[in-house]
């Protein structure tokens, strides 16, 4: 299995309500690029994506797998 490097981002988007402002919601994943990253989120969310921007994660505090 080949694993990928991924990084941090977060996806904006906006749900709207009829009768109500729509509200500016982000949802956060890794991906191995932005391009990646949006593609993903649009998949799951079932709509367009507004931006994509690198994101902090926080840091683990458990072992990361290594390859042996």
């Amino acid at each position: 299995m080949h694993v990928t490097r991924s990084q941090p981002f977060r996806c904006h988007y906006r749900h709207a309500v009829p009768g109500q402002a729509p509200i500016a919601l982000f949802i956060q994943l890794r991906a191995r690029d932005a391009d990646a990253a949006r593609q993903l989120a649009e998949s799951a969310l079932g709509r367009l994506v507004d931006r994509v921007e690198p994101a902090p994660f926080p840091s683990s505090s458990t072992n990361l797998a290594k390859e042996v």
